[in-house]
């Protein structure tokens, strides 16, 4: 798919793309400059991520940011193999003591 092609060639990958979704979590929200901005943990590390930013292995570009879920658009193969957008929502995880 040369959409996918283009997208790997224009875009230098940021940090949180090395990390597979499932190994990030969303820690809290807060708003800031009329935007909204998650906190996301990885590795015990915590990490700022906006609208428009990219996170996970599937080119999962952030749509939206609200109090409690992140909203992704990823790139993924479908079980015939051809390449699909697939919305993927990451909410937020309540602390456990």
């Amino acid at each position: 798919n040369s959409a996918i092609a283009k997208l790997d060639v224009l875009k230098r990958k940021q940090e949180l793309e090395s990390f597979p979704l499932d190994a990030i979590s969303m820690v809290g929200s807060m708003h800031q400059n009329g935007s909204e901005t998650a906190l996301v943990r990885v590795n015990k590390q915590v990490y700022q991520v906006k609208a428009g930013g990219y996170m996970g292995q599937n080119y999962g570009r952030i749509e939206k940011i609200s109090e409690s879920a992140i909203r992704l658009r990823e790139i993924v193969q479908d079980p015939a193999g051809d390449w699909v957008e697939k919305t993927t929502i990451l909410e937020l995880q309540e602390e456990t003591k």
